[in-house]
């Protein structure tokens, strides 16, 4: 009774904003636009002998405004509501060496009300300033970014949609395709925030960057402590490049992060190419040295890896990826992706996408675990999802 009436209250909440906010701002200025989707997805999954399911419906509006030539607004509220199995068992995501710990815990999945973005762009002279939830971003690799420091992808489906963080950040224009950009991202007080510089230049045909940020960050911890409070100071240099190379599109991104007790390379490396057919093909390789190097990893290693901190568990990972347009007007597209660890594990994402009329998507997609338990892959794992999204 109290989840329903917590639903009802945020659903309320939403027409609010979309009532009051957006419906008289649309009318007021004729530059507003509006556009969203409406997304549901059905997923299952299997693990330790059981399966599980999980069902959503999210909800996405997108409002964009001007004000005069030098003032842009731009909002998109999300609402997702969850049903089914709406907590994560930790033993069904954790080594074995660590039931002892997991079968204690659970993560819930709460249903969701939030802004993906919401930002105002200010064009004084020659400068844009942009305040507010932002995307910040960047970097050449397609699955795996070093330069991105705030919200990395999930490299089962890096394509998808990500949320963006609420900075302050001043960018320059220094011709058609270089730019200069600093940033603030507000995090505790003012020491422990976020800054960053990253320019950006095209040279012969490459697109390169520099990145420079200074940020805090929790360091691995010694157990499964996935909120512990003694974050450290991290400096991080690095940058990326990419072009196309003997007929083939490639990317290097790179950075070097240093912190109180470690400093560690990654390093990303990738191409691909388009066969006469249509067909996509994809390949990329990760390098992560603050990663182990085998198993067993320790418990912060897995700590880091659920909290995110830690952007893959092993030092070494290898994507792969070939997608083929069934029919000729490519409504039709057939993929399979993989993930392989090098610890040796895998995980296999066959895909099947199908596209009608101009603006109604299906997507299935399929996740088969292969490897020892207790590598980064590892365990009897199994999981689906169909995905249907209509766009208004």
């Amino acid at each position: 009774m109290a989840r329903n009436f917590l639903r009802l209250r945020r659903a309320g909440i939403l027409l609010v904003v979309l009532i009051v906010g957006v419906v008289p701002l649309a009318h007021a200025q004729t530059s507003a636009r509006i556009h969203g989707y409406l997304e549901h997805q059905y997923s299952v999954s299997y693990a330790e002998g059981n399966w599980t399911h999980l069902d959503y419906d999210r909800v996405r509006a997108d409002v964009s405004a001007r004000a005069g030539k030098r003032t842009q607004v731009s909002i998109a509220p999300v609402w997702q509501i969850f049903r089914g199995d709406t907590r994560i068992q930790l033993r069904d995501v954790l080594p074995a060496f660590l039931d002892a710990f997991a079968d204690t815990l659970s993560l819930p999945i709460e249903d969701q009300l939030f802004l993906n973005h919401a930002y105002i762009k200010l064009r004084p002279g020659p400068f844009d300033i942009t305040v507010g939830k932002q995307y910040l971003a960047w970097g050449a690799g397609l699955v795996f970014n070093p330069t991105e420091l705030f919200r990395p992808k999930n490299a089962l489906e890096p394509g998808y949609e990500r949320e963006g963080i609420g900075a302050l950040t001043l960018a320059m224009q220094l011709g058609p395709l270089s730019d200069v950009l600093v940033g603030f991202v507000p995090d505790g007080g003012l020491a422990e925030s976020g800054k960053l510089l990253r320019v950006r230049h095209h040279i012969k045909g490459f697109d390169t960057s520099l990145l420079l940020a200074v940020l805090e960050e929790q360091p691995l911890t010694v157990g499964l402590q996935l909120f512990a409070p003694d974050r450290q100071q991290r400096v991080t240099v690095g940058g990326d490049i990419t072009g196309t190379l003997l007929g083939l599109g490639a990317w290097l991104e790179a950075t070097w992060s240093d912190m109180d007790t470690v400093d560690w390379v990654e390093l990303t490396a990738g191409t691909n190419y388009t066969v006469g057919n249509g067909t996509l093909l994809m390949a990329e390789a990760h390098y992560n040295g603050r990663g182990g190097r085998g198993a067993p990893y320790t418990a912060g290693q897995w700590a880091g890896s659920l909290s995110g901190v830690l952007r893959t568990i092993n030092e070494w990972t290898f994507y792969g990826a070939v997608l083929h347009p069934i029919d000729q007007y490519q409504l039709w597209n057939v993929g399979l992706a993989t993930l392989v660890s090098g610890d040796g594990s895998a995980v296999l994402v066959p895909s099947l996408a199908y596209a009608f009329a101009e603006n109604v998507d299906l997507l299935f997609n399929g996740l088969v675990y292969a490897g020892e338990d207790g590598k980064a892959f590892g365990g009897e794992r199994l999981g689906a999802f169909l995905r249907a999204r209509v766009y208004f």
